[in-house]
């Protein structure tokens, strides 16, 4: 199995490399305010890839966070209210003077 997945990322690793040698060719990105980047395409492609995911994950990290939180109250809550409605149990006594009850 272990083989398996190094194999699949070779090949993931290889069709990537052949993307990035066919788009070598310098590519002018024109931002806002009349600024521009030259940079080779495989290079932007990365880059959009890279900021769409970070941007993604901070627009997920307030879920997450409220999630964590809520989890952390509940399961908070379930042990407060187990212990105010549950008596605290008492060791077990012996009736007949043997340990091993019989």
């Amino acid at each position: 199995m272990r083989a398996l997945n190094w194999f699949i990322r070779l090949i993931l690793f290889m069709l990537l490399f052949g993307l990035a040698l066919n788009n070598l060719e310098p590519t002018v990105l024109h931002l806002l305010f009349g600024t521009q980047w030259k940079a080779p395409l495989f290079v932007l492609l990365l880059a959009a890839f890279t900021l769409g995911a970070v941007l993604g994950a901070l627009a997920m990290l307030p879920g997450w966070m409220r999630n964590r939180r809520m989890r952390t109250w509940r399961t908070g809550k379930r042990k407060a209210e187990q212990a105010v409605d549950e008596p605290a149990r008492s060791a077990p006594t012996v009736i007949d003077g043997t340990p091993d009850g019989v």
